[in-house]
This record gives structure tokens, sequence and C-alpha cells, in this order.
């Protein structure tokens, strides 16, 4: 990847298109977003290729995200919370929590980030009728 800099801030291309990273949100996205939604993206991604693989059928499934900053240096993340809120009808718990470990296993993304930020995915079943 080539990174040109640009006045307001840093752009790539990349094969879907061009990337604009900057702090200023009206001239693109923030390093930090992109970080988190690379986690939360990869994240999903082996979620949904195990969910797949096991059969298991799930209506619906989103991801929050909440990150914690150290609250002596403000440049710093201590902690990525990815909240996975799975959607279905007779859906295995234990299932589930299984295929979310084996997902972050997986996960390039995390696994990079594992020995510098806390990564702590937490799973909420809706079940539906």
């Amino acid at each position: 990847m080539l990174f040109k800099f640009k006045e307001e801030g840093i752009r790539v291309e990349v094969e879907y298109g061009i990337l604009d990273i900057s702090e200023d949100p009206y001239h693109g996205y923030k390093p930090e977003h992109l970080l988190v939604a690379s986690i939360a993206g990869s994240s999903a991604k082996e979620f949904t290729d195990l969910l797949e693989l096991h059969h298991t059928h799930v209506d619906d499934f989103f991801i929050r995200t909440e990150v914690k900053k150290d609250p002596k240096d403000d440049h710093k993340m201590t902690k990525i919370k990815l909240h996975f809120v799975v959607k279905g009808r007779n859906l295995n718990i234990d299932k589930l929590y299984r295929l979310l470990e084996q997902a972050r296993q997986r996960c390039m993304i995390s696994r990079a980030l594992e020995n510098s930020v806390e990564i702590d995915e937490t799973l909420e079943i809706v079940s539906l009728r």
C-alpha cells in the first residue's frame, strides 16, 4: 500500500477504493476507528465462517464496540470490547461461545494486538420465536 500525505491527512488507495485518514472527521476516518473496525470486521468474518462451517443458522448478528483509553495517556488504548449480539431460533449458547472463542484464535488482527491491548469479547443471544 502507498500512503500519500496531504494537508488534511493521509490518503491510501486500496483494492476497494480510496481511504482517507484524518483526525478531522470531515476529511477522513480516524485511525482508532479504523483499528476497531478492523478488529470487529475480522472477528465477524471468522465468526460467520465458523457458523457456516458448523451448520449453525442465525437470523442476524451485530457487534457493538467500546474503547477504553489510559486515563493518564489519552493516546493509548487499553481495552477494546466487542459485544456480539446474535439473533436466532433454537440457538445453542455453549456452541456459540465455543465458535466465538475459535473465531478469536483465527482473527489475525486480534492476535496481532493481544499482547498490547486487552480485547474482551462478550456474547448476547436474542431468541426469536
